[in-house]
Parts: C-alpha cells; structure tokens; sequence
C-alpha cells in the first residue's frame, strides 16, 4: 500500500457519508474513523496499523487523548502528544510552508505517537503565516503547532 492508495482511500471516505472504513492488503490495515467520539476510541488499533484521523485538529483523533479546545483565531494545535512530521515522507516536500494558502480540512502535519501516524488538519482556509515547531519535535496535546490566517 503507498501513500497514493491511502490518499485515494481518504479522499473516497470525505466524500461518503461513511464513519468508519477499513482496508487490508498485503498484511497492512488502514483503519479511518470519522470523529469518533470525544476522547474515547471506538477500537483499539493494533500493532502495525496505520490509523487516519478525520477529524480536524482540535478533536482527538482514534488514540486517548484530551481534546484540545477550538481556536478561532487560526492556530493549529496538536490534538495529541507525540514526534511532528511536516513532510509525508523523508524524500517529500512538506504538506504546507508559510505563505502557502490552504483549505479547510487539508492535512497541515502529522502526528506519531505510539507507531501511528495521526493526520493533523487546518480547521479553516487561510494562509499559513507561521510554522512554530520543526520537523521531529516532540509535541504536547495542545500545543501551537502553526498559525493560519
């Protein structure tokens, strides 16, 4: 499975009315779960899951963790603790730079935290004015990742 196949996977599932959609192939499982739930996961993911949050950044995406708050001033904040990645893989460019404009919803970063990677999401358009963190910092829940104008 690459990123292309988990990316058409998650575009199919922001345009269905689906909660929950799982998918098997060659010994991977990719498992998205729509919002589900404020801090509660509807299921334990495993090991050697990839877990696709479609929430936006102030919900808690499929791991315990705190909610952090809505901001309505623009900023990004971790949804959960873990080590930051700006860029889908080593050899990619990063999801967003300052002065970028983004969308609602569009993946800004993400998130590791116990060997699953947790798509952080801008919660509105803009322009993306600040990255205040850099690649493979350790992150707290809540914490200001970037700032989106």
């Amino acid at each position: 499975m690459d990123l292309n196949d988990i990316k058409a996977l998650i575009e199919a599932m922001q345009s269905s009315d689906l909660a929950e959609m799982e998918f098997s192939e060659n010994g991977w499982t990719l498992r998205l779960v729509r919002n589900p739930g404020h801090g509660t996961p509807s299921a334990n993911p495993g090991p050697g899951r990839l877990v696709e949050s479609q929430s936006f950044a102030q919900v808690s995406p499929d791991l315990p963790a705190s909610v952090a708050p809505a901001v309505p001033n623009g900023d990004v904040r971790a949804p959960l603790s873990g080590i930051v990645h700006l860029q889908p893989a080593p050899d990619q460019p990063p999801f967003v730079q300052v002065g970028q404009a983004v969308e609602a919803g569009a993946a800004v970063c993400i998130i590791e935290a116990m060997k699953v990677f947790n798509s952080v999401r801008a919660e509105r358009d803009g322009r993306v004015e600040a990255v205040l963190v850099a690649p493979g910092d350790d992150v707290e829940a809540g914490q200001t990742l970037m700032r989106i104008v």
